[in-house]
């Protein structure tokens, strides 16, 4: 029987406001007319208001005006979010969600009233929110994370069927990216994967029934290749809830990699089997790990075994003399000093005879490698050859020519001391082994071959010259050696350089042929002086002869006057050919070297003067101007003044002769900056082609040199006016120029003046 149901108690106004006042849910009622009944403190928080902010009876288009304008209904115009708010329909129940400018969320829930208002509840949903923001971002993230993820990965229930996988799940098993879907069973996959005949091999069908009675409660692995060559590791690993998941891994490049290495590892076992040098590998821990035939043949006599520790081998090899004489325990104490964890090469001498080079390095993994090489042939090889190389050298080093051999890749392969001489080379630059890229430009510096782009280009030609065929040049080094070079291909494809030095025979030559165009000068000069003597001796011999005949037809009937002016001429043309004999004599002393000079104190400006006025009389009869220019006061001259004055008067008198009617003539002297004295003669006569101003000094020698000459003259005053001045201690030049005159300058040293002018 039913036992009947109180009623419910009423609740006291007051209470039920209390209640409604603590609650933490925002609560606010409002009556039929749209004002506010009651909002409690939780609600006007949810506002981010202070309590009691609405007052029962204000209108509820109030309150959500200021909300709108709180910017509780979102962004927009407050006035139509209000109006918006305020149009709803409030009798039937609703929701409304809402953010807060601080960030916070609400879910803000209608109800109609019995009477016609309605009550709203503010719920803070701002954990939910966060949490499902971060559940979906989880969500989001891991589906895309297991769509990029280079594996194929599927998650299967307990009921065999496919909860999710991503693209590259079926890719991996040869299926299409559609093929696959959440759903389907496994069976049906493998089914899938059968019909695609895409994992082949002659145990296909094993391989697929292995994976239907797979038992998936406990993990498991498997390695199958595809058709295309691809290896696919499958991995199988239980859930919690009774499922599992399947991983597809692509393993070509590891599985390609390990058979690489597997098969590397064979063929490094068969080269340390095949070498001749032997090896062992001695592990962190410092004992033998491993060593091949080779090294036992090495070290015959001196048994190894793996296992055995460095210390004990160390030993062992010292009390059997591998290291030489001396107590086992200092012996191992210096062998262990070496530092293992850098290479190292030693070299000693077995007890059987041989002789060994031993190197070890470190192994990443701490231990080391030791490498013994039997090098007792090629030490025997090494004395042999150096045997032979010192009879090459003694055989090198007698040979008066310098000799250099090359090889094909134009290395230095030898050389002797002779070659280094004569190229001016210092010990150590002809260096066997060094190319000759790299010896050129040193050897052509210190040769002589000069620098810049000249030696640059030399040196390039000689890299770029065919040794395959003989070559022959000559250089001239900066000691003025002249060395003769030939280069002789050899059958290797190198070549033989020799080097010779024909400076003897080059000077022998050289002097050969200087004698040679002395005596073809000393004939020209006969030749010229024979001309030039028959013509100078035959003019005033003509005129003594001729005035003296004239005399004797004059003697029977003389006139005074007429025997007066014969004699005359006759005195003159004796004097010009006394002066012809004086001037052959003086050319005799000075190249005999016998040529005596006075030492007395000379007046320059007398002397200039004196010979300036003694040429007046034939420079005013060939109507050509003559002055000099002389400042007040020079110091006096130590020297010859006779001699001085006979190179003035030779200077001036060539001057004047060979100055064209109208011209001038000008003479003088002044001290130049260093002390010395200049002395010139300036003309603006026919000039001297610049080819010819050496020349002239020759003796004998004029520039119209044919017995039909313009001018006359034995053509040796300019031969005995330098040897007078350079008796002085002076020079004599001449700058000229065709059609503008001659200047010839006497310049004296300082030390030839006295400092006194008095």
């Amino acid at each position: 029987m039913n036992e009947p149901v109180p009623p419910p108690a009423v609740i006291d106004p007051d209470t039920l406001s209390a209640v409604i006042e603590a609650l933490p849910v925002g609560v606010s009622v409002v009556d039929p007319e749209q004002r506010i009944v009651l909002v409690n403190p939780a609600y006007c928080a949810s506002l981010d208001l202070p309590p009691n902010s609405f007052a029962p009876g204000m209108p509820l288009a109030q309150v959500l005006r200021a909300s709108a304008y709180r910017g509780m209904y979102g962004p927009g115009d407050p006035e139509t979010l209000a109006a918006e708010l305020a149009a709803l329909d409030l009798r039937r129940p609703g929701r409304l969600r809402r953010r807060t400018h601080n960030g916070r969320s609400y879910d803000v829930i209608t109800a109609p009233l019995p009477d016609g208002g309605h009550v709203a509840c503010a719920v803070d949903t701002t954990a939910l929110v966060a949490a499902r923001t971060e559940a979906e971002t989880g969500v989001a993230r891991l589906t895309s994370a297991l769509a990029t993820w280079r594996a194929g990965f599927a998650v299967f229930q307990p009921d065999r069927t496919l909860l999710h996988a991503n693209l590259r799940f079926a890719g991996m098993l040869g299926l299409p990216a559609n093929a696959v879907q959440a759903g389907m069973t496994l069976d049906v996959i493998l089914d899938l994967i059968a019909s695609r005949e895409d994992f082949t091999g002659r145990d296909a069908e094993a391989f697929i029934a292995a994976q239907r009675a797979l038992d998936r409660s406990a993990p498991s692995a498997v390695r199958r290749q595809r058709s295309n060559g691809q290896i696919i590791w499958i991995g199988s690993d239980p859930l919690p809830g009774g499922g599992w998941t399947i991983t597809l891994a692509d393993i070509t490049l590891i599985a390609t990699t390990e058979d690489e290495a597997q098969r590397r590892a064979r063929s490094l076992s068969v080269v340390l089997e095949t070498i001749p040098h032997g090896v062992c590998v001695y592990g962190a821990d410092r004992r033998v790990t491993m060593f091949n035939r080779a090294y036992s043949e090495v070290m015959a006599g001196a048994p190894l075994a793996t296992g055995d520790h460095m210390v004990d081998v160390i030993r062992r090899h010292a009390e059997a003399g591998e290291y030489g004489p001396g107590s086992p325990d200092r012996i191992v104490a210096e062998q262990l000093a070496f530092d293992i964890t850098r290479p190292q090469m030693r070299q000693r001498h077995r007890p059987n005879g041989t002789t060994i080079v031993v190197r070890t390095a470190p192994l990443p993994d701490g231990g080391h490698i030791v490498v013994v090489t039997d090098i007792t042939p090629l030490i025997k090889a090494r004395a042999e050859l150096s045997q032979r190389a010192d009879e090459i050298a003694v055989m090198l080093g007698s040979v008066r020519q310098g000799i250099l051999m090359w090889d094909a890749g134009k290395r230095l392969i030898a050389s002797n001391g002779v070659a280094a001489a004569l190229l001016n080379l210092p010990p150590g630059l002809l260096t066997p082994g060094r190319t000759g890229p790299e010896m050129v430009d040193d050897v052509l510096q210190r040769a002589g071959s000069g620098d810049g782009e000249r030696a640059r280009a030399v040196a390039q030609a000689l890299l770029d010259q065919d040794r395959s065929v003989p070559h022959e040049r000559t250089m001239t080094t900066r000691a003025g050696r002249v060395l003769e070079l030939r280069s002789d291909p050899t059958p290797d494809g190198g070549w033989v350089t020799t080097i010779t030095d024909v400076t003897e025979a080059r000077r022998a030559e050289e002097e050969l042929r200087r004698a040679k165009e002395a005596a073809e000068a000393a004939n020209q000069a006969k030749s010229r002086f024979l001309a030039t003597m028959s013509h100078e001796l035959r003019t005033p011999l003509n005129a003594v002869i001729g005035f003296s005949d004239a005399l004797l037809r004059e003697s029977e009937n003389p006139t005074p006057a007429r025997v007066a002016e014969f004699a005359r001429q006759i005195n003159q043309s004796g004097r010009n050919l006394l002066d012809l004999i004086n001037i052959i004599l003086d050319v005799a002393r000075i190249e005999s070297g016998r040529f005596d000079l006075m030492s007395e104190r000379v007046d320059i400006v007398r002397l200039v003067s004196t010979a300036v006025r003694q040429a007046d009389a034939a420079a005013q009869a060939a109507e050509i101007a003559l002055t000099a220019e002389l400042p007040e006061t020079l110091p006096m001259l130590r020297g010859d003044e006779r001699r001085l004055a006979q190179v003035l008067r030779n200077l001036l008198s060539n001057a004047v002769k060979f100055t064209e009617i109208g011209g001038s003539v000008a003479t003088g002297a002044r001290l130049e900056p260093d002390g010395g004295l200049l002395i010139y003669v300036r003309d603006t006569g026919i000039g001297i082609p610049g080819s010819e101003l050496d020349r002239v000094f020759e003796p004998f020698t004029q520039i119209e040199s044919t017995l039909s000459r313009r001018f006359q003259g034995a053509g040796l005053s300019l031969y005995i006016s330098r040897a007078l001045v350079s008796g002085h201690g002076g020079t004599l030049a001449l700058r000229s120029e065709p059609g503008k005159g001659t200047t010839a300058e006497i310049r004296l040293p300082a030390n030839t003046l006295l400092t006194d002018v008095s």
